[in-house]
């Protein structure tokens, strides 16, 4: 039996609701799209087209006094044979390696008592967010005279009674003086991170572990850790990429030396493009900066996240 709503509900819509309705619609979307416009105008301009330029020129030979001349892959085969890029690769692999691994561990080993209440717990997080927060030039400018002849770092080693080192101009020294700044600089970041991560985890499996007689290193590794891997993976993963694009500290500490001993890639990137003008070089180099980014985070995704797929 067909009742009236029923009716109703079959009637057809007016035309003229239907076009107020699409009109409304319209409105709508003109009035989203004219508020994206603003950024959609930032990312194309300063993303996209520098991106997009860079692409390009990396297949050229461009020293910026004529046009673009195309030269295929003639850049990429030149690294092949660039001692200068391979030991690049070499210094920006050891300085990636040497400052993220001490970052994330030692973030870890502050988080974990920060993480649990306390009285003094939010000072503390809010202490070790200070080297966070300062700029990274003053931040190296700052470094460059505490790592100085006579500098605090010098004083310090003094005490213990070891000859004053010459941290910034010696080949073996430099590089471990950048990992050291590098880790000071990242690690009130890291901590904050790690500690949002641990105060999420549920509470009902510690007090479970506990009460079945599970020690706290046993927590630690059996349960801390693999519930904390996706927070883990965000922290290596931007860890990484910052090293990996690092150029400031090099640049402003040791301009890459000694003898190229801390010339990471994006420091030669610039000095190939800027100083001996051979931008489509540079680009090529850029590019390859970016593909080893992109397979290193992949990597890590894949390796981290394994165990969530199964």
């Amino acid at each position: 039996m067909t009742t009236s709503l029923d009716a109703a509900a079959r009637r057809p819509v007016p035309r003229v609701a239907r076009r107020s309705g699409n009109g409304q619609r319209w409105a709508e979307a003109r009035a989203g799209g004219l508020l994206a416009l603003p950024a959609a105008l930032y990312f194309l301009m300063f993303w996209v087209v520098p991106f997009a330029s860079a692409v390009y020129l990396s297949f050229t030979s461009y020293d910026f006094a004529g046009t673009p001349e195309w030269t295929g892959l003639d850049n990429y085969r030149r690294m092949l044979d660039d001692p200068g890029f391979w030991n690049s690769a070499q210094v920006t692999a050891v300085y990636t390696v040497a400052s993220v691994v001490p970052s994330i561990v030692l973030a870890l080993a502050i988080a974990v008592p920060l993480s649990k209440p306390g009285r003094y717990h939010a000072f503390l997080r809010a202490l070790v967010m200070i080297p966070a927060a300062m700029p990274l030039v003053a931040t190296s400018l700052t470094w460059s005279a505490i790592f100085a002849d006579r500098g605090p770092a010098n004083a310090l080693v003094g005490l213990a009674g070891v000859e004053p080192q010459p941290w910034l101009t010696d080949e073996g020294l430099a590089i471990w003086a950048l990992v050291i700044m590098t880790t000071w600089k990242h690690l009130g970041l890291f901590v904050i991170i790690l500690t949002a991560g641990l105060q999420g985890l549920p509470l009902s499996v510690f007090e479970a572990a506990g009460l079945d007689g599970a020690g706290p290193l046993r927590i630690f590794y059996r349960i801390t850790l693999p519930l904390l891997r996706r927070t883990l993976l965000f922290v290596l993963v931007i860890a990484v990429i910052g090293a990996m694009q690092s150029f400031v500290p090099a640049f402003l500490l040791t301009k890459g030396g000694p003898a190229g001993a801390t010339e990471v890639l994006p420091l030669y990137m610039w000095a190939t493009g800027f100083t001996f003008e051979r931008m489509g070089y540079a680009s090529a180099i850029a590019m390859v900066l970016l593909v080893a980014m992109l397979v290193l985070s992949f990597t890590q995704f894949r390796v981290l996240r394994g165990g969530d797929d199964q």
